[in-house]
């Protein structure tokens, strides 16, 4: 027997999302916050009427917080999971940054943009290890930065390049005021980045960076979500009971796994292990769901049991539509789950990176 840890994030399409949002004009689909004053984007984003699309769940495990860049009106909104299991987002602040000197979505390696995706925050370099890596040159990063794991899976299958990619402060704060004035950074004001770092936890606090915020109507965004578990619900279940063409029809033509292969490859080897002797005992907790562009991400933990293996851990399916706009994973991974806390421990907010 052996044991490692799974937490599933399927990332799938949200072409249709865009559909369901509601104009605010008969020229746009959805709207945004972007001309709109601070104090007017915060009174929306926190309206119990409305949600924004990229969250459809958060998780107190995995996603208790969560941050989403807006490039266009230069915020950076906080939110965490909401009081109730059902994981509805509660929005707590927003902040002033600064982003790429170009605007766009990044593609290349020194093309100065910021990248637009879903992201973790997967390392910490304080304002010393900053000056002795790279001397005088440090300083302008402030008093710390925290490393976006760009580009993910998802950016390096469309051909992205580039990386360094960090949300950081500066000692020149005059460039918040800018708002485009990074080589593709997330820049935010010293004292700003202390407080933002109270909910970061690496690898738990996700970071979304969009060119503009988009809010569904509750009952569209409710009826969304009830979508995407429907299928994570139908895709345990064939798993569970070893239904073969159940299962692997929530895979897509082009999913390619890095061990086993393309579709065709990855299906025999998953038929070998249905036929082995006994049912497996699979079960998923701590769901949350985010959404980008034509994907949308899907965290779970997974406890997995057979005659030969013993897993709970971190998994990651990508998810994107098919042609007949159905739900289907073009690429996994798994790794173990990251975390000084034991599962089922609250996250408290705290100067961990700053004392």
């Amino acid at each position: 027997m052996f044991t490692r840890a799974v937490l599933v994030i399927l990332v799938f399409s949200t072409q249709m999302f865009a559909l369901l949002c509601f104009a605010d004009t008969d020229a746009e689909v959805g709207f945004t916050i972007a001309n709109q004053t601070p104090a007017a984007s915060e009174k929306m984003i926190a309206s119990d009427l409305q949600y924004p699309a990229n969250i459809y769940q958060l998780d107190r495990f995995f996603a208790h917080h969560l941050l989403i860049v807006e490039k266009a009106t230069h915020r950076l909104h906080l939110f965490r999971a909401g009081d109730s299991n059902e994981g509805f987002p509660s929005y707590l602040q927003s902040y002033v940054i600064a982003t790429g000197q170009t605007s766009g979505d990044k593609s290349n390696s020194g093309d100065l943009k910021t990248p637009e995706g879903i992201y973790q925050l997967i390392n910490f370099l304080p304002n010393k290890e900053l000056l002795r890596q790279y001397g005088n040159d440090g300083k302008k990063y402030g008093i710390g930065a925290f490393v976006l794991d760009y580009p993910n899976l998802m950016d390096r299958k469309l051909g992205k390049t580039g990386g360094g990619i960090w949300l950081h402060s500066t000692d020149d704060e005059s460039r918040l005021l800018k708002g485009l004035d990074s080589k593709g950074c997330v820049v935010v004001g010293n004292q700003n980045l202390k407080d933002i770092s109270q909910y970061i936890e690496l690898e738990h606090t996700p970071i979304i960076i969009v060119q503009d915020l988009f809010f569904l109507r509750k009952e569209t965004w409710n009826n969304n979500r009830e979508m995407i578990r429907l299928m994570i619900q139908d895709w345990l279940d064939a798993w569970k009971n070893e239904n073969l063409d159940r299962y692997i029809g929530h895979y897509h033509y082009d999913f390619k796994d890095p061990i086993r292969g393309n579709f065709r490859s990855f299906r025999a080897y998953k038929q070998a292990v249905f036929q082995n002797p006994g049912r497996p005992v699979v079960d998923i907790d701590n769901l949350s769901i985010l959404a980008f562009g034509d994907y949308a991400v899907v965290n779970l933990r997974q406890i997995y049991k057979s005659n030969t293996i013993d897993d709970i851990g971190r998994k990651t399916l990508y998810l994107k539509k098919n042609e007949r706009y159905q739900w289907k994973i073009i690429a996994e991974q798994w790794s173990s789950v990251k975390s000084g806390r034991s599962h089922g421990d609250e996250f408290t907010p705290s100067m961990r990176f700053f004392k």
